[in-house]
């Protein structure tokens, strides 16, 4: 969805709502003004059911779009919508202007719980519009139609370089913009689909898992929102010159030949001749893609970058990308849990990888990452689904094998606080237990 009409109907309804303080909800200024935000509202029911308005973590979003930069409507909304406890507003397709007078007069008319204003409204007949509490369900599926339409749009710009052409960059300048606003808002929620692999779309994905993850040492870091951007559109396009590699080579399961290895050395430096190609791609996006496989103390390649000052960015793609690459199943490798993929990565830092930039990205998913398999004391096993990035009480969990070792039909949500971590005793391998992390990561 585009930045403008999510933003103008936020405006239109916050406008509206003030104009409840100078006129009665009959005065002709008012009508107009809601009227104004009807129209915006029909214009974007064309193209889906229902617009949903909401607070997640402190931010107000309109259905996929967060507003994390300071927008001061939102930040007015977004008061409006906690005084009353509301976490969700439904607008749907027939809704009218009268209906959306007759709810701005009762959401600004007193403040209580969402329940009570949801009572008000049907006794208004107000029947195109409900509140209510955050729906986590929700929340959660905005993320992943966000990461989806990352892989979508990556898999156009690919099948674009396959075929010779020139890829367009706007789709994927929205893309990562959808994905940093979610990263800074909910960190969990991308950061989980990244553990959900696809070895059908494998290239797709790991372009935009390598983002993701970027994004999330990123923020461990303290990047500003715009450095954010630019490391996300960098680390999506990072390998983009494995495309000119013959894919038996980038798939072969045994040892390469010393030609096959020189080869696929090469590949860093067709990424930048065809990132310099594509329109609006900063120079340390560019960087990105030519210093990934440099190491932190330069004796990766290419050589010739060796020499160069590159920004600490290209170190957090390398991180973004070994991370990703460990804990995926490859032709040549087994996947490693997440705690020993950063374990393993902790082991050759300083040689491998940026010592710094790898602690601060450790410190941030926590000792037990999200989309860890663990056991605990009692027995039981549990899937890490929310953990370290802030959390400053632990761990939450679902459980998923009783301490019997029977599956549960129904997983149960359990939360861990730092003083009870001790109760984790090991990581548990997901398939020897046959479970598919993607199964209850959604």
């Amino acid at each position: 969805m585009s930045e403008e009409r999510p933003v103008v109907t936020v405006q239109l309804m916050l406008r509206a709502c003030q104009g409840l303080k100078l006129y009665p909800a009959q005065h002709p200024s008012l009508q107009k003004q809601i009227a104004e935000w009807h129209r915006c509202l029909q214009q974007m029911l064309l193209v889906r059911p229902e617009v949903v308005l909401g607070v997640h973590q402190r931010t107000l979003f309109c259905n996929d779009f967060l507003f994390v930069d300071g927008f001061p409507s939102a930040e007015s909304l977004r008061a409006l919508f906690e005084s009353w406890g509301i976490g969700r507003m439904v607008i749907r397709r027939g809704v009218q202007p009268v209906e959306l007078a007759d709810f701005l007069v009762l959401l600004t008319g007193g403040r209580g719980h969402c329940e009570l204003l949801a009572v008000r409204m049907q006794q208004a007949g107000i029947r195109h519009l409900e509140v209510g509490p955050e729906d986590e369900q929700e929340a959660s599926g905005r993320a992943r139609r966000i990461y989806e339409q990352a892989i979508s749009v990556t898999e156009s710009i690919i099948n674009d370089v396959r075929i010779g052409k020139i890829p367009q960059t706007g789709a994927a300048i929205d893309a990562v913009r959808a994905m940093v606003e979610t990263t800074l808002a909910e960190p969990h929620a991308l950061l989980a689909l990244t553990l959900i692999k696809d070895y059908d779309d494998y290239t797709f994905r790991h372009s935009v898992n390598v983002s993701v993850i970027a994004l999330a040492v990123g923020r461990a870091c303290g990047l500003d929102e715009a450095a954010l951007r630019v490391l996300g559109l960098g680390a999506l396009l990072h390998d983009l010159g494995k495309l000119k590699i013959d894919i038996g080579i980038i798939n072969k399961p045994g040892q390469l030949t010393s030609e096959e290895f020189e080869r696929i050395q090469q590949h860093p430096e067709e990424g930048v001749r065809i990132l310099q190609r594509m329109e609006a791609i900063p120079g340390e996006a560019i960087q990105m893609a030519l210093g990934h496989h440099l190491r932190y103390d330069r004796q990766g390649y290419p050589r010739a970058a060796a020499r160069m000052n590159l920004p600490e960015t290209v170190h957090m793609v390398a991180i973004a990308d070994a991370y990703d690459a460990m804990t995926t199943l490859r032709p040549y490798q087994q996947p490693m849990t997440p705690r020993k993929a950063v374990e393993r990565m902790l082991e050759v830092r300083g040689s491998i990888y940026h010592p710094e930039l790898l602690a601060r990205f450790a410190e941030h998913v926590g000792p037990y990452p999200v989309g860890s398999l663990v056991r605990l004391t009692s027995s039981e096993v549990g899937l890490v689904t929310e953990a370290g990035m802030g959390k400053t009480d632990g761990v939450s969990l679902k459980i998923l094998f009783d301490a019997a070792g029977h599956r549960l039909r129904q997983p149960e949500k359990r939360d861990l606080a730092t003083a009870e971590l001790d109760c984790i005793v090991a990581d548990v391998d997901p398939a020897s237990r046959g479970i598919l992390i993607a199964d209850y990561l959604d």
